[in-house]
């Protein structure tokens, strides 16, 4: 019940933000914009959006492998669709998903699993990382520049009326130690996680004696770049945005995935906000922003709206037949 609310509540923020980005806009415009799109590039993005998720399920499989389980690639593929399905409706939530998916029908332990999606995310979060400082160096005038936007800055000028709020959470956070101290709760967790830690950790050391570590990181750049085509593909589906070059996209792509960082579904609103300013910049206008921004996240959020239901029915035929 609290996950569900946890997620309610960032998924009213990100509205919240889509509304102030969105209050002005014309919705008649995007009504004909939407006459102008050439699906063909739509259907391109998607594809590449699956094959992504397939070399992601190769990816996770040389992980899994090192433990000496062999799940079908099949399961896997579709384990990664309910992964990002589920990310749409709870924040985080599509890695322990998939894990029980393969878990279901594959039978390996999921805290196993959950051990080799760790080593998953870390390997993600420093490639993404790894970009973000690279086109930081060539286009640090592009990140100084987006920074200056009044959006970005931070007033102080209010800071001694947030000061008492804050030292009310700070007060509660001790208060929750103190109990959690008090009642040994700690102590319990601790036990806990005594239980399931040989199982995590025998997950997290796979990187360690998994053959094909070249291939790992070659899969990961792969997977990384399908993203950014994917992305691309859609400048060329609204004909306002089709002459944007690669490296504007490149640009863009990379600084609007830290909206993805948050923890609200499918980085709404945060994620519209940092493309329409991004394009402003390379001297795209906030209407022409706001109608990309809406056309980009929608369709590839469709992905997973339509195949994440059709892996959840196919999961268990598949396996019943096996």
């Amino acid at each position: 019940m609290k996950k569900f609310l946890y997620s309610f509540l960032f998924f009213i923020a990100g509205v919240t933000i889509f509304w102030i980005v969105y209050r002005d806009f014309d919705i008649k415009e995007l009504n004909r914009a939407l006459e102008d799109i050439r699906y063909e590039w739509v259907i391109v993005s998607i594809c590449l959006g699956l094959v992504s998720h397939l070399f992601r399920a190769l990816r996770w499989r040389m992980l899994i492998n090192t433990m000496e389980y062999k799940p079908g690639i099949t399961n896997l593929f579709l384990s990664v669709i309910v992964l990002y399905f589920t990310n749409l409706i709870i924040p985080r939530g599509g890695e322990v998903s998939r894990c029980m998916v393969i878990s279901k029908y594959e039978n390996v332990p999921v805290m196993k699993l959950l051990g080799t999606v760790f080593i998953e995310r870390m390997t993600d979060l420093f490639t993404f990382f790894l970009i973000f400082l690279i086109v930081l160096f060539f286009q640090f005038n592009f990140f100084e520049t987006i920074f200056s936007y009044p959006e970005f800055k931070l007033d102080f000028s209010s800071f001694h009326i947030k000061l008492f709020p804050l030292l009310l959470i700070i007060m509660a956070i001790v208060a929750i130690i103190f109990i959690m101290t008090r009642f040994r709760l700690f102590k319990r967790i601790y036990l806990k996680l005594i239980k399931v830690k040989e199982d995590f950790l025998e997950g997290i050391s796979v990187i360690m004696h998994m053959r094909g570590k070249t291939k790992y990181m070659i899969f990961t750049v792969i997977i990384f770049l399908l993203w950014l085509l994917m992305y691309y593909t859609i400048f060329f589906a609204y004909p306002p945005t089709n002459k944007i070059s690669f490296m504007v996209a490149v640009l863009t792509y990379t600084f609007s995935t830290l909206a993805f960082l948050l923890p609200i579904q499918a980085g709404i609103g945060a994620w519209h906000f940092i493309v329409i300013n991004c394009l402003f910049y390379f001297g795209i206008n906030k209407e022409t922003g706001m109608i990309f921004a809406i056309v980009a996240h929608t369709f590839t959020s469709l992905i997973f709206l339509i195949f994440g239901p059709i892996a959840l029915a196919l999961l268990p035929l598949i396996n019943n037949r096996k």
